[in-house]
């Protein structure tokens, strides 16, 4: 909890105290709940019902949910790469950017 002190409109000294738990809670980033929106709005789109105004919404949102879950991701890597470190610095290797393709196959 946060306290301070601070002056009403009358001039009055007031104090105030602010609970920054459950606004914190209330504002944790849920990453598998930004995706199930992202495909939700994707899905709107393209029914091809939606106004040009609440086209421009569904986009706007869409941005926002994309930007928190890049902002979301970079954190996570961060996140791994200094428990790698932490750990002996364990070999960081770069994913194959074809699916299905293993390390045996040649072209």
């Amino acid at each position: 909890m946060e306290k301070s002190d601070g002056i009403d409109a009358q001039g009055h000294a007031v104090k105030i105290i602010i609970d920054m738990g459950e606004e914190k809670k209330a504002r944790k980033f849920k990453f598998e709940q930004a995706i199930s929106e992202l495909e939700q709005i994707v899905s709107r789109m393209d029914g091809g019902e939606l106004g040009l105004e609440d086209m421009l919404k569904e986009f706007e949102r869409g941005i926002k949910l994309v930007r928190d879950c890049q902002q979301f991701l970079k954190q996570a890597q961060t996140k791994v790469e200094k428990l790698i470190e932490e750990q002996g610095g364990l070999e960081i290797k770069e994913l194959d950017s074809e699916p299905g393709r293993g390390e045996d196959e040649v072209d």
